[in-house]
């Protein structure tokens, strides 16, 4: 029998699938600016970390397998600080970016393994360092099948910045649609029934927040809604439940400029629920999705553009 040379299913490339999106030079350059300063303003502070030669009791990730106690000496640490402000200057010009994002990603990674080995697991820089890893490895990439490499290193390529930035935009949909389904499969699915119990860890924060202060703690609007929420169970249904689906959608954002902003205030939006019903605070989540998703500079200048193009068509 002879195989059939026609294909049963008219094949479509990834970009019919999923449109490319190209940024222009100035609105990665505005993004990385943000992000850089961020980076910058979060990374934490060596007394937050534990004491120069104390024993990593809590090792965590790279830590259980290499010693990162040299990180902790002032030294140590000063360089790392001098290494990411260096970094992150070379990271806003985008010249020599595979380097840049490289040192930031590594600076964010010994600093992020270190405050994780407190004995507790934050998810606080998580998605920062994801993002630079992803930023490098892109980066990386992007030169290896560049036909002029020099171009990365002397010059700052709007090609390998949109590159870069639609790779974030990856990795950020995947780490929130990753988020939704495995509160799905670590609840069997009934993640959405089970926020009727979610004042249960609302109290759990409200008495971890005393016992770290020992002063009675007021969680303002947050306080009164779960309490409503003890009172009307399905009430929690109502409040939780568009944060699950707004991460299920996050790889909406993927599909056009549109659809990148309408996830990014719905992301920025379920950020400042959390915060308000169960004073969790992400501000930095919030600022990733305004400065990638949300891109206000590019909406500002399309409305510049479309008023422009509007009074150049309307009649004498």
């Amino acid at each position: 029998m002879i195989a059939s040379k026609t294909p049963l299913v008219n094949p479509r490339t990834l970009t019919d699938i999923v449109p490319r999106i190209d940024f222009a030079w100035w609105e990665t350059a505005l993004m990385r600016t943000g992000f850089a300063i961020l980076l910058f303003a979060r990374f934490p502070e060596l007394a937050s970390l534990p004491s120069p030669g104390a024993e990593l009791r809590f090792p965590n990730g790279l830590a259980k397998w290499i010693d990162m106690s040299w990180a902790l000496d002032p030294l140590g640490y000063s360089i790392i600080n001098v290494l990411l402000s260096a970094a992150a200057a070379l990271y806003i010009t985008g010249f020599a970016f595979p380097v840049s994002a490289t040192v930031l990603f590594f600076c964010y990674l010994v600093a992020g393994t270190l405050q994780n080995s407190l004995g507790s697991i934050s998810h606080y820089y998580q998605v920062m360092t994801l993002m630079l890893l992803g930023q490098s490895m892109a980066a990386w990439l992007w030169v290896a099948s560049a036909q002029n490499r020099l171009e990365a290193w002397t010059r700052s390529p709007a090609a390998l910045h949109s590159f870069t930035t639609r790779v974030t935009l990856q990795v950020l949909a995947g780490n929130y649609v990753l988020c939704a389904l495995t509160k799905l499969i670590a609840s069997k699915g009934a993640w959405i029934w089970n926020s009727q119990y979610m004042p249960v860890q609302y109290a759990k924060i409200q008495a971890q927040q005393f016992y770290t202060t020992l002063e009675p703690v007021d969680m303002g609007l947050g306080g009164a809604l779960n309490e409503l929420c003890t009172q009307y169970p399905w009430l929690c249904m109502l409040v939780y439940a568009p944060g699950l689906i707004v991460e299920l959608l996050t790889f909406l954002m993927l599909l056009s400029r549109t659809w990148l902003l309408v996830i990014g205030l719905a992301v920025i939006a379920m950020h400042m629920l959390v915060d308000i019903t169960m004073g969790l605070s992400f501000p930095q989540h919030q600022w990733i999705f305004f400065l990638y998703a949300v891109n206000l500079p590019f909406w500002i200048v399309e409305g510049i553009r479309y008023l422009q193009l509007g009074l150049r068509r309307s009649p004498a």
